[in-house]
């Protein structure tokens, strides 16, 4: 080991930069942090709303999709295939049309 006393010579110097608060400014301090934590801005309100409200949104929008996706996927009767196998009967002024 050496005997170089850097780090000590360091500590030393640097005591002049040293901040020391006082009671007062540490006072002042705390008060003004305690504020800013008390009061959210507009800014936090309205993220704090529209957050949850994004969300219901978004997982209405994903369920809607799947179901959409679902639906469709559904092998279903064809709409020309029921209306050719019916009859169409028209009546006016007690005649039937149709055949």
């Amino acid at each position: 080991m050496s005997n170089d006393r850097f780090l000590e010579r360091l500590r030393i110097e640097a005591e002049t930069l040293r901040y020391e608060t006082s009671d007062f400014a540490m006072t002042r301090m705390s008060a003004r942090i305690r504020e800013r934590i008390a009061t959210p801005t507009v800014s936090q309100l309205l993220a704090n709303w529209m957050r949850p409200l994004t969300l219901s949104f978004g997982a209405i929008a994903l369920v809607s999709t799947l179901g959409v996706a679902w639906y469709e996927s559904q092998e279903s009767v064809a709409m020309e295939s029921t209306i050719a196998q019916s009859n169409i009967d028209v009546e006016m002024a007690g005649y039937s049309f149709g055949d």
